[in-house]
């Protein structure tokens, strides 16, 4: 293969900071210290201050130091930051929400020069001025040495944080040019009016009469209104990545996004799967969890990814940041290594000194000297380039299981209950769960959801399924019928997408025959009287259940069979085929069920269990979901690691030059030792870090073809160790 690249250093420019007589010294010492790459910020207000006059002066001499000093640089472009003589020339430009408020141009802690949150995105002369702003930019400098990459997107959103809080006057946008824009979406989606008054329920005799929702009210007009804005955010890359393309073939194109949840689909738009899906390769912020990384890695499909913004180092003026040791730099880089994503840039370099965000964010001082965590950033960024062959060629094995991705889904729970946390509580904590139980975690987009694409998976986790379609529960039955593995919350179907009403029967979509039981009423937790506890309405948590499983006739479960679901407790009647694996503490009603269906099986659960995990992680609830995938549903897991540690494995090659990586992550807060055990063999195990030691037993007859190693952990520690 060729020489690897790995990208591997800082955020570095915005202008107009850092200042220019700091450059050559700054790359001078980030290209000494061993990285290799930085990225610098072109924003459209800052070039073109002038209409019609494009200067790329500090730009330029930034590429070419950066050529000089042999590093490689990121180009970010930025278009949310509008010039001034652009809202003088189109002041119909600007955004507005559901409340009327007109979004007026302005300086925010992160866009220190003014003109955020930049046009609507359906205004065709803010189209077509950024359209240009980007030709200019890619003829300057698409055939610079130093280039590596256009990124085309800083966190896509729809108003870059100035109406991000969650609520539906936050909404944008409701001006004369978006209206039009989101009939002609409708029409594209129904081809008929009369599809529309179905699906929506309603008596418009004419295109024009549509309205876009402005509050709670029903389901299928807030989903199609939100989905339109999520397309929008979706066609405005794929046309960036267009113009790139049409100048330059050499330099691929990425986004890097901020993961759900927190950039949600109301007031963010911003969906991972299709903002990646134009994109050579991919990116994000924050994206130092287990979460961030695998919900990064499942919507990349395959493509690179580098870890955009490393958030090391936040702060702002009054809440000054916390200095990092070496253990937080080995979770920001080692968490997502661990599951492939080979690139990494900090934000930032130096701390800022403009606007509110300083004097934050620093990798060295502000005056420019080292900081202990920037010999500790160099130090892993020598192992990393130590590595790079192997890491770029090494790949984790699945566990078959997938949690289905919804963003439909998350709109329903919000026009149902004006809040996103039964559904991101849901989607965290099935997540959550898995994880801790040592799978490795995919997501399923619900657009993906094919015969074709589940064929990889044995088991599929559905967070609260509130709003689900015909079409894709058709899917599904044939999949679990032929031996899939359905795991669902409570609810299921309980709305429906063609006409947005409620079911009559829940399971819905004829899906009671499938798990076997069927929701006869369902209690909010606030409305429980509890003698145990009295739940109040801000935790709608602690509803309990208690474990069967391994459990005969009358025989009292333990204490540690015990376990928590959340906001909802469900009645329900059952088959007398359906196994019962928990029950409700309160009154014995079945709590989780099992039922054969076909060749496959279907697990019901009558409250958000996952989202109490997420809240209060009761370590009865993991037990109750260990023994479900592991005892009842036989599970296993490619990699095992005992306690509270994560451990994954990413192997290469053939024969002799075969090898892994092996990732031991202590999540717990105390010193432990962990027995890890490896469906493969393995001989030898190279620690990376002086104070790693690894020891391998002696291979067990009966399990010939696996390996088991004794690793001793600090709390919070992460070892790797370099297998053959």
């Amino acid at each position: 293969m060729q020489d690897p690249f790995i990208p591997f250093g800082f955020q570095y420019y915005r202008s107009p900071t850092p200042f220019k007589d700091q450059w050559e010294q700054d790359l001078g010492n980030i290209a000494g210290q061993g990285f290799n790459c930085v990225k610098y910020w072109v924003q459209w207000r800052s070039s073109v201050s002038r209409e019609g006059t494009f200067v790329f002066d500090d730009i330029q001499e930034l590429m070419d130091i950066a050529h000089r000093k042999g590093l490689k640089v990121i180009l970010n472009v930025i278009f949310d930051v509008a010039p001034a003589w652009f809202y003088r020339k189109y002041p119909d430009s600007k955004m507005v929400t559901a409340d009327g408020s007109i979004l007026e141009p302005r300086a925010i802690n992160c866009r220190q020069i003014g003109g955020a949150p930049g046009p609507c995105y359906h205004h065709a002369p803010a189209a077509a001025e950024k359209a240009r702003f980007l030709e200019e930019t890619v003829k300057a400098f698409k055939d610079h040495p130093a280039l590596w990459v256009w990124d085309l997107w800083n966190e896509p959103e729809l108003t870059t944080g100035i109406k991000r809080k969650l609520s539906f006057d936050n909404q944008v946008c409701y001006c004369k040019h978006s209206i039009p824009a989101f009939h002609d979406w409708l029409i594209h989606k129904y081809g008929s009016l009369e599809a529309l008054n179905e699906s929506w329920q309603r008596t418009y005799g004419d295109w024009e009469e549509v309205e876009a929702p402005r509050g709670q009210g029903v389901f299928n007009d807030l989903i199609d209104w939100r989905l339109f804005m999520s397309d929008t955010l979706t066609e405005e890359l794929r046309s960036r990545v267009q113009v790139v393309k049409s100048l330059d073939v050499q330099h691929p194109v990425m986004a890097h996004t901020v993961p759900a949840p927190i950039f949600n689909m109301i007031t963010a738009g911003s969906d991972d799967f299709k903002l990646a899906e134009p994109c050579d390769l991919t990116g994000n912020s924050l994206g130092s969890s287990a979460w961030s990384a695998d919900l990064l890695i499942s919507a990349a499909k395959g493509k690179p990814i580098i870890n955009s913004e490393i958030h090391a180092l936040p702060g702002n003026t009054a809440m000054k940041p916390r200095q990092p040791d070496l253990l937080e730099m080995k979770r920001h880089i080692l968490t997502p290594l661990a599951r492939g994503i080979t690139g990494y840039l900090f934000w930032q370099y130096r701390p800022e000194i403009l606007g509110q965000e300083a004097p934050a964010w620093g990798s060295v001082y502000l005056d420019g000297s080292a900081t202990p965590w920037y010999k500790d950033m160099a130090q892993l960024n020598k192992l990393v380039q130590d590595n790079k062959r192997e890491l770029m060629l090494a790949k984790r094995r699945g566990d078959g299981i997938a949690i289905l991705f919804s963003p439909e889904n998350q709109i329903a729970n919000f026009a149902a209950h004006d809040h996103l946390d039964t559904y991101n509580d849901s989607i965290q904590g099935a997540h959550k769960l898995l994880h801790e139980l040592n799978y490795k975690v995919e997501f399923l987009h619900e657009s993906d959801v094919t015969e074709e694409s589940l064929k990889p998976y044995r088991c599929l986790w559905m967070p609260y399924p509130l709003y689900l379609s015909r079409k894709l529960c058709a899917i599904l039955r044939v999949w679990v019928e032929n031996g899939g593995i359905l795991i669902s919350e409570c609810s299921f179907g309980a709305l429906q997408a063609e006409n947005g009403c409620h079911s009559y029967n829940v399971p819905g979509y004829g899906f009671d025959q499938v798990f076997g039981v069927r929701e006869t009423w369902i209690h909010s937790a606030e409305n429980l009287d509890h003698s145990y506890h009295q739940v109040a309405f801000e935790s709608r948590t602690e509803i309990p259940l208690r474990n069967v499983m391994g459990h005969s006739g009358e025989e009292e479960p333990a204490a540690s069979d015990l376990a928590h679901g959340s906001y909802y407790k469900s009645d329900i009647g059952l088959e007398a085929h359906v196994k019962v694996l928990a029950q409700f503490t309160e009154d014995l009603m079945p709590a989780l069920t099992c039922a054969d269906y076909g060749t496959g099986r279907a697990v019901w659960l009558g409250t958000l269990l996952a989202a109490a995990y997420w809240k209060d992680e009761h370590p009865g609830t993991l037990q109750l979901v260990r023994d479900l995938l592991q005892q009842e549903l036989k599970l296993e897991t490619y990699v095992q690691a005992s306690g509270k540690v994560r451990a994954d494995l990413s192997e290469w090659g053939e024969g002799t030059d075969r090898g892994a990586f092996l990732y031991v992550h202590n999540e717990g807060q105390e010193e432990t030792t962990t027995e890890i055990k490896l469906r493969a063999v393995y001989t030898s195990a190279e620690p990376w870090f002086t104070c790693g030691h690894a020891e391998i037993r002696p291979t067990d007859r009966k399990e010939p073809a696996t390996t088991r190693l004794t690793v001793q952990m600090q709390a919070g520690d992460i070892q790797v160790f370099r297998l053959t």
